[in-house]
């Protein structure tokens, strides 16, 4: 990509962005198969956190990411993961989505097949975190363009839009934390310890 479109494209916005005690790089951003979308690639010393891709807008579309997500730490419930996810939602304005391939993550793909919220998966959480209210379960992809099995989160488009999703979120978490059996304990266990957390927070 040209010097003028590392200037002008949103991704070089995160470049030596911290997370942690980490430096975020963006080793690649290229155009993709459609106009306004662009594959790229995210790294921490050298070592791939994230790719996918980005759409950046249009008139009548929000800008939207679709991502791998590989936690820094290794494991699915690494705090910075919070702090990546915040970074990549500034380039989602009210009414664009996230979606997040799962089938990687042993947490969420389990909890999710068995019924769990998604707000109370690990994917999910991060999801929250970052100011999506409406998820989608893309297990069963609905035609060619949906791509892979993914959790898709939204930023809600209005303030009102936002209060009864949450609402809606925040009766599912209720209902999952008085409820047992859906999964094997320990990941069980992970889920509910995600729901207590946005409960707690709201």
């Amino acid at each position: 990509m040209t010097e003028r479109g590392k200037k002008e494209n949103p991704l070089y916005a995160l470049q030596g962005r911290r997370i942690g005690a980490h430096t975020l790089q963006v080793a690649e951003v290229q155009p993709g198969t459609f106009a306004g979308v662009f594959s790229f690639r995210l790294q921490v010393q050298k070592r791939m956190v994230v790719s996918g891709l980005f759409y950046e807008g249009s008139r009548h579309i929000k800008p939207w990411l679709e991502l791998e997500y590989t936690p820094i730490s290794g494991d699915e419930r690494d705090p910075d993961g919070e702090v990546l996810f915040q970074l990549l939602a500034e380039l989602i304005p009210p009414g664009g989505h996230i979606s997040v391939a799962y089938l990687d993550h042993k947490i969420t793909a389990r909890a999710l097949i068995s019924g769990v919220p998604a707000a109370a998966t690990p994917i999910g959480y991060l999801l929250w975190r970052c100011g999506c209210r409406w998820y989608k379960d893309w297990y069963f992809a609905e035609g060619w363009k949906e791509g892979g099995i993914k959790l898709q989160g939204e930023k809600p488009l209005t303030e009102e839009r936002a209060r009864e999703n949450t609402a809606e979120i925040v009766a599912e978490l209720t209902a999952f934390l008085k409820k047992g059996g859906y999964v094997e304990p320990e990941i069980e266990a992970v889920c509910k310890e995600l729901a207590k957390k946005i409960l707690e927070s709201m």
